[in-house]
């Protein structure tokens, strides 16, 4: 799976209907980001591990205006791959995904998508292709988080040892068994880093 030429961002705006002309850029409040060690909601505290990806959840539009994701977005797959597990995370449904290698010597990458609700067909062993859709955002407003909803994406390098039958959260934070990539690069699509006293009059609880 090539990063630089996922079509993610394209793909969603697709998905959902959006105008691309009004999809100006993502919004990453600091807790967002990849290997943040804050949250972005709640206390704005420290997390209990650096964030293990990057969560998609606002964007400026065309007037510059704050928008938001929500629980009828719908989530396309980055590129071609195979469910490999399907699990409970701590605010919906997570689906790893793996992709065919581009490189012999390369182990295989994962791609996650968490904090879904997964269609009824995403079960392991299922075949997606590049833009089929696999889920929608989880609706967050019943969790004890207080938390807008939000699409996690996470990519690594999957090691022999991973058994995707028993996968958990906490398997992405074991370097044993996932090698974590900064999803940055799967964007492909403006964005900006927010300053961090925005965070809490763009992400309300």
């Amino acid at each position: 799976m090539d990063l630089k030429k996922t079509r993610f961002t394209e793909m969603l705006i697709e998905a959902n209907g959006f105008d691309p002309d009004d999809f100006q850029s993502w919004l990453f409040c600091p807790g967002m980001r990849f290997h943040s060690p804050d949250k972005w909601w709640g206390d704005l505290g420290r997390r209990d591990f650096p964030h293990e990806g990057i969560d998609f959840c606002l964007y400026m539009d065309g007037s510059g205006r704050v928008r938001r994701l929500d629980q009828q977005t719908r989530i396309p797959v980055m590129h071609d791959g195979v469910v490999r597990s399907v699990f409970a995370d701590y605010l919906g449904q997570a689906a790893v995904i793996e992709h065919k290698k581009t490189q012999p010597e390369i182990s295989l990458l994962i791609s996650i998508y968490a904090h879904t609700g997964l269609l009824d067909h995403i079960k392991p062993g299922v075949f997606v292709k590049q833009g089929d859709i696999i889920a929608t955002i989880a609706d967050t407003s019943r969790s004890k988080a207080n938390i807008l909803p939000h699409l996690h994406v996470t990519l690594g390098h999957a090691s022999p040892d991973l058994v995707y039958e028993k996968f958990v959260w906490n398997d992405m934070r074991d370097p044993g068994l996932v090698h974590l990539l900064n999803p940055e690069g799967v964007i492909d699509w403006p964005w900006l880093a927010l300053d961090p006293k925005n965070t809490k009059r763009l992400c309300p609880y």
